[in-house]
């Protein structure tokens, strides 16, 4: 904490000095001078630094000519035609973290396991470990390593797997299937802080008042962390200026790669050129919650979600064989699946007949699923919709969680007036009229004329993997925005 209020404390000096003082231009020629001091070769390997790995496989440390730094490489089952490129998360062991899994590869594969730039036994590197320059050595790394004529499939775990989703979207043409596992650093910051605090109160066995009391509480929590999102955010300034970023974190790399991360909007990535995806997922994943797989799925055009019950944040050590086993079998497949996503928008402008009425006034906890023709809820808490179809949506003074849903009709209005709604791989259609009400939307779409949302007073919202279709455009968005009496169409 100290060091985080000295660093803040230099940033604001450095904010206020006027544009005569020279002393910023004496730092940046010094570290560029520094940064200008690569090494030409790359160490050897030491039989200690190999000491952790099976002997049979081939290792070596080259220079990636794209940033002039070290890069450990590990190969496995050279014999083999296709090429499996692994890439690994934060954390010490790096390269290690797919030791696991290396083996059961190697029978089939052609493996190529790489410790990134500033991790494991490629440290060394300062610049900025972001997934747009990680990105370039992945690319060498394919181009140098692959077989010729192979098909390559790539898999990233944690901030590798963002990292590969990344890749995929910029270089979609240089590899057959993505592979993400427990991907991290996918939905807006403030989304994934509130998952991640959330009290997981909806238990039955409560009394119902504790029920209301918790979930006033969680909501109260979340309106703090909300505010986070679109107030004044001190590590900005770090990615504004190389040079300052280098000098104070440069070789702290869990930091430097982690800031890197929440820095990347993954929600304005064209997800329509995607490879075919396979997504495996710890059902108990706290580091990055099931709700990110969700919305990936949502977004992606030809994916497929496998879930390891019991498994956190990493399955291929927690349940090393069921693990094993669904990431083969997703390389063998040949099929392409269709996400939720295309299913659903294809069936857009299908009627739903249903007569069904559902309501909830001044209850605790109450689901619902299904079609129906209108939902009226008022001053409910712990209002779950999962898998519904509903034409009209009315709602007032409540706390709602919306999955794999389609809501309302084309050129209708829904009203929504001092809620919370958390809403995940659902599509809303027609226009959404907010009052004094908050959402967070993680993989959503909305369909309709523009504007589609429009606030009538005092409204937040955070976005990740969010896309607006209309007849003439597509945008896709993400982040933290506060409306007043405006449509969010307005302030993009």
């Amino acid at each position: 904490m100290v060091k985080f209020l000295v660093l803040i404390s230099l940033l604001l000096l450095w904010w206020a000095m006027p544009v005569q003082a020279n002393w910023f231009n004496d730092i940046n020629r010094q570290v560029r001078s520094i940064g200008a001091v690569k090494p030409l070769t790359a160490e050897p390997l030491t039989t200690a630094e190999l000491a952790d790995y099976p002997t049979n496989y081939q290792f070596e440390r080259v220079i990636v000519p794209s940033h002039q730094t070290p890069l450990f490489v590990l190969q496995a089952g050279l014999e083999h035609r296709d090429t499996v490129v692994l890439i690994h998360g934060l954390g010490e062991l790096a390269s290690k973290d797919w030791l696991t899994v290396i083996p059961a590869l190697a029978k089939q594969y052609h493996v190529v396991a790489i410790d990134l730039p500033g991790f494991g036994l490629s440290q060394g590197a300062v610049f900025t470990y972001s997934p747009k320059e990680y990105a370039k050595v992945i690319d060498w790394v394919i181009s140098h390593y692959r077989h010729p004529n192979a098909q390559v499939h790539l898999v990233g775990h944690s901030m590798g797997a963002a990292i590969s989703l990344y890749y995929a979207s910029q270089y979609p043409s240089k590899i057959e299937q993505l592979v993400l596992v427990d991907a991290a650093g996918i939905l807006d910051r403030t989304a994934y802080l509130k998952q991640i605090s959330k009290r997981g109160m909806a238990s039955s066995e409560l009394p119902q008042g504790l029920r209301r009391v918790l979930a006033r509480v969680d909501n109260f929590a979340d309106k703090i962390l909300e505010k986070t999102g679109t107030g004044l955010d001190p590590t900005k300034w770090l990615s504004h200026n190389e040079s300052i970023r280098n000098m104070t974190i440069g070789e702290q790399t869990n930091t430097n790669a982690a800031l890197a991360l929440m820095e990347q909007n993954f929600s304005v990535l064209n997800y329509q050129q995607m490879p075919a995806t396979q997504l495996i997922w710890g059902a108990d994943d706290q580091v990055a919650p099931l709700r990110t797989a969700q919305a990936l799925l949502h977004v992606l055009p030809t994916a497929q979600l496998q879930v390891i019950a019991g498994a956190g944040h990493v399955p291929m050590k927690s349940h090393p064989h069921i693990f094993n086993q669904m990431l083969l079998t997703g390389l063998a497949s040949t099929s392409i699946f269709p996400s939720n996503a295309n299913v659903l928008a294809r069936e857009q402008h299908s009627e739903n007949s249903s007569q069904r009425i559902g309501k909830c006034y001044q209850e605790s906890q109450q689901y619902f699923s299904g079609h129906y023709d209108q939902l009226i809820i008022e001053d409910c808490k712990l209002v779950f919709i999962d898998n519904v179809d509903v034409n009209q949506l009315t709602m007032s003074d409540s706390i709602v969680t919306i999955k794999s849903s389609r809501i309302g009709m084309q050129q209708k209005k829904m009203k929504i007036a001092r809620s919370t709604i958390s809403a995940t791989d659902t599509h809303f259609l027609g226009e959404i009229n907010s009052t004094r009400s908050r959402f967070d939307l993680a993989g959503v779409t909305f369909w309709g004329e523009s504007p589609v949302f429009i606030s009538q007073e005092s409204t937040r919202l955070v976005l990740s993997l969010v896309r607006i279709h209309t007849p003439t455009h597509v945008i896709r968005l993400g982040g933290s925005y506060v409306l007043a009496a405006e449509s969010l169409e307005s302030v993009l």
